[in-house]
């Protein structure tokens, strides 16, 4: 751990290598190598911290399509939009072609494919933006790398005006560190994939068929991409009927019997 804390790394940085030695240790010592037990007490842990990842509204996703760009960057920012309106992952969104293409039964236009990472099927309703996209390149997903992807799609987000602050909590080298940072500064390709899934809930998709489009196996693993914070989760919830349909209760007249009345017109008993 000295090590690791020397090295400025990070406690979930930290953790994947602890992760690793752990395997590596236990396939060891299921082959005989060694009989040290050590890495299997509690205190031979996997670290790990919650992680401040962001996404991208619908506003600042249209804000994004309707910048005018061209050449590499046009390409950066149309691969970056395919990726959000199908919230897949990077090595998925990447390799979309006109054999992935299929009409449902009821006429609707899809994308069917197999998850590279997981082997999962997963089948994509095409919405108006996403086909206006993909007709650009023939049904091709444009060509950019990873890393090129997430060098230039921060400044084209910067040119599309997301720039709002965001406070930082990290911590390096075993100090907590705080640092607030222009919202395109946090921008990577996977952020497509987060705000895909996150505006799918927020339209008011069902878990579980944003899971059935996103190849999330799990519902523990889903809600870590659904990044809400508490005033949008009061907001959403501000026009639920639970809030706002007049709500009846009993409450008790001075000669015992009682009364249904509604919360936002109290009866004045004092008259009776």
């Amino acid at each position: 751990m000295k090590f690791f804390i020397k090295k400025d790394y990070s406690p979930n940085t930290i953790g994947r290598h602890i992760k690793h030695l752990k395997s590596i240790l236990r396939a060891a010592k299921e082959e005989g190598l060694h009989s040290n037990t050590a890495f299997e007490t509690k205190d031979f842990r996997v670290t790990r911290m919650p992680v401040q990842n962001i996404y991208l509204t619908e506003d600042e996703i249209r804000r994004l399509l309707d910048l005018q760009l061209e050449g590499f960057d046009e390409k950066v920012r149309d691969l970056f939009l395919i990726g959000c309106y199908t919230a897949q992952r990077f090595s998925d969104y990447k390799r979309i072609n006109p054999d992935m293409m299929v009409t449902l039964p009821n006429g609707s236009r899809s994308i069917e494919l197999i998850q590279k990472k997981t082997g999962t099927k997963v089948i994509i309703p095409i919405r108006p933006e996403l086909d206006y996209l993909l007709k650009k390149y023939n049904y091709h997903s444009p060509r950019a790398s990873e890393q090129k992807g997430n060098n230039h799609i921060k400044e084209i987000a910067r040119g599309a005006g997301i720039t709002d602050l965001v406070a930082l909590e990290k911590t390096r080298g075993g100090l907590r560190k705080s640092e607030t940072l222009p919202k395109c500064d946090l921008i990577m390709t996977h952020t497509a994939r987060r705000s895909g899934c996150t505006n799918m809930f927020k339209a008011g998709i069902p878990t579980i068929e944003i899971m059935k489009i996103s190849g999330h196996q799990t519902e523990r693993e889903f809600l870590k991409y659904i990044l809400i914070d508490e005033e949008e989760t009061a907001e959403r919830l501000s026009v639920n009927p639970y809030f706002n349909q007049p709500v009846e209760r009993l409450t008790e007249k001075p000669d015992g019997q009682k009364l249904p009345i509604e919360l936002h017109h109290l009866l004045d008993f004092s008259s009776n």
